[in-house]
């Protein structure tokens, strides 16, 4: 009877532990794989052994497996049990942290097995996770920080550490990338779904425009701590818990970009972000020559003053690897073509000498669809002068080279070139003057007639584009087609428009668009000759903008004094800015200047009492109304 109840027992004992923890030492570690991975403990693992398993997260959904099978036991790192069964044994995690796995021959003892080396593995049943759209480069592009070209994309796309959501972060990066809208009107908002890396000593700095340069967001949860400049306003340590959290881009370029710095010893689980557009009164309007379609035609040699306020709305020029390292940043596109022979120098010279500009040119006979490499570009990192070098100067095709210039362009006659000015320093630089010399000179020449204006106007009352161009002279032209594009590339006809066939007196041409496209309309001529050849105009853009779009914004928004507020304006000109409490008294009652496009401002409120106020700005196109809390 005592050896019956003593078995009975003995057999509610192992049924309820199953077996033992046989070795106070493990054989073989791993750390609980990722979604969709398998780790392994050992490939020489014999039954009677027991390994560890590190960062079990509980909810998750493990395999363990024995190439020759047996039983798995699961006990925590005291040694109380959690599961067991048979290999392979499933098991949806109860815990999270460290646990014990123990091998043994059968679930029904606690033996051992002198058999040969097996191999011991375990799996995360999850789904892997969606690869990011866009990941962070490790490495710089010749040299530099900038580590992979700008990208246009309005999204929602989704940006990931180069641990792709699935591993972690690499060591010894020091790198940036861009992202910018590819809608006029819009900015890019970055929200952040997780964040977690080494605190204090790897950073993530959100940059509020194109460059390496520009300004970086200063507000929660950026932190100053233990940091100089410029990591003093970064994302650092593990941040999950206040996610998600999210950075709007108000620069004029409406562009993002993140500088991450990781140093030589610790890593993390890195970040997943979402980045999309969003309508903004600044942001980039798709009019400007910042896009290689929207390019200004040259047709002489006179110095050109300009300045850029981004990349626009299509990323172009880079190819990854060569210069211009990671493309555009501010950018000016342009055209010409050669009307005889020789040589050609193209210099820029700053206004201010500290500003950093370079310059690329394509050709010849390219399009803006396949610009190829370039024929000449600088990329030096060196402020002041720099382009196709003028009689005098020594040229180097080194990007670090001093003074940074390249070789003069040999052109040839009839030959057509696309030129890029690029602006490496921040928006607020001062501008540039562009000119050209050498012994070959420009062909003006545009249309077979000699075409004085063209224009596109939007008519917001109306909602129509009045297309109008002016000829001076006219020599057996016959008629015009109108052809409109919504990405700049794609072209259809419009409308045709009869010529006068042959004049030496102005005329004056119009036609209207009754169904414009929200967002950027590309317009252009081909105008054709009575023999049947044709010729294209330049591409003018008209931007159209719905209410959506037309949203009045200030930021920050409550303020405790100055806030900035931005808007967006149809045309140049005078503006009046009024603020009013909430009670109707008048604090603010003056005209502005407004330019065409984004416009921003700060208005300081630090001597007002604490409440709402109404900021309403009127143009000549339109009314704009906000509120703003002062705190």
């Amino acid at each position: 009877m005592r050896t019956i109840l003593f078995i009975c027992f003995f057999v509610g004992s192992l049924t309820a532990k199953s077996q033992c923890d046989n070795f106070p030492d493990y054989f073989g570690a791993t750390s609980a794989p990722g979604a969709g991975a398998t780790n392994t403990f050992s490939t020489c693992n014999w039954m009677g052994e027991n390994s560890e398993l590190s960062g079990v997260v509980a909810g998750t959904q493990y395999t363990f497996t024995n190439s020759g099978g047996g039983c798995v036991t699961l006990l925590t790192t005291g040694g109380a049990l959690i599961a067991f069964g048979n290999s392979p044994f499933v098991w949806t995690a109860t815990v999270s942290g460290n646990i014990e796995v123990a091998w043994n021959t059968s679930c029904a003892g606690c033996g051992t097995t002198s058999g040969p080396c097996l191999t011991t593995t375990v799996s995360n049943n999850s789904p892997p996770p969606t690869p990011a759209d866009y990941t962070h480069p490790t490495a710089g592009i010749q040299g530099e920080y900038v580590g992979a070209c700008l990208v246009s994309d309005c999204g929602p796309f989704t940006y990931a550490d180069d641990g792709d959501l699935s591993g972690n972060y690499s060591n010894n990066v020091a790198t940036y990338r861009v992202f910018c809208p590819s809608l006029a009107g819009n900015c890019m908002r970055v929200t952040f779904n997780s964040f977690s890396i080494e605190n204090g000593w790897d950073d993530l700095m959100i940059i509020n425009g194109p460059t390496q340069l520009s300004g970086v967001f200063t507000g929660a949860p950026t932190t100053a701590s233990g940091h100089a400049a410029p990591l003093q306003n970064s994302l650092t340590g593990n941040l999950n818990g206040v996610t998600p959290f999210s950075f709007q881009s108000t620069d004029d370029s409406g562009c993002l970009g993140f500088f991450f710095i990781s140093d030589g010893s610790g890593v993390g689980p890195g970040w997943s972000a979402t980045l999309q557009c969003v309508p903004c009164a600044g942001g980039p309007n798709g009019t400007d020559n910042n896009d290689c379609v929207t390019m200004t035609p040259l047709c002489s040699a006179a110095p050109i003053n300009t300045n850029s306020t981004g990349p626009g709305i299509v990323a172009e020029g880079c190819t990854g690897a060569t210069c211009p390292a990671g493309g555009e940043n501010h950018s000016n596109w342009y055209t010409f073509t050669a009307q005889t022979s020789g040589t050609l120098n193209v210099v820029v010279t700053p206004v201010n000498p500290a500003d950093d500009y370079d310059i690329a040119i394509y050709g010849p006979n390219v399009t803006c669809a396949a610009l190829g490499p370039a024929l000449r570009c600088t990329d030096s990192g060196e402020p002041g002068t720099t382009g196709a070098a003028p009689p005098g100067v020594t040229p180097t095709q080194d990007v670090t080279g001093n003074p940074p210039f390249v070789s003069p362009l040999n052109v040839i006659a009839g030959e057509s070139y696309i030129l890029v000015v690029d602006k490496w320093s921040p928006a607020l630089a001062a501008g540039y003057t562009l000119s050209f010399g050498g012994t070959a000179s420009l062909d003006c020449t545009i249309l077979p007639i000699e075409l004085t204006d063209f224009n596109a106007v939007y008519q917001p009352d109306l909602d129509v584009v009045d297309v109008y161009w002016t000829t001076a002279s006219e020599y057996n032209s016959d008629y015009f087609h109108v052809e409109k594009s919504t990405d700049g590339v794609n072209f259809e006809v419009i409308g045709r428009v009869e010529a006068v066939e042959n004049s030496t007196t102005e005329t004056n041409y119009i036609t209207i668009d009754n169904e414009p496209n929200l967002g950027v309309n590309y317009y252009r001529l081909n105008q054709f000759d009575q023999d049947g050849s044709s010729k294209y105009s330049e591409v003018r853009a008209v931007n159209i903008l719905d209410n959506e779009y037309d949203m009045l914004s200030v930021f920050p928004n409550p303020t405790t004094g100055i806030t900035e507020v931005i808007f967006n304006s149809y045309s140049k000109g005078e503006a009046l800015l009024a603020v009013t409490s909430y009670d109707g008294s008048t604090i603010v009652n003056t005209p502005i200047e407004a330019k065409k496009g984004g416009n921003r401002f700060d208005l300081d409120l630090s001597g007002q009492a604490r409440g709402m106020y109404i900021i309403t700005i009127t143009t000549k196109d339109k009314v704009y109304k906000t509120k703003v809390v002062k705190e």
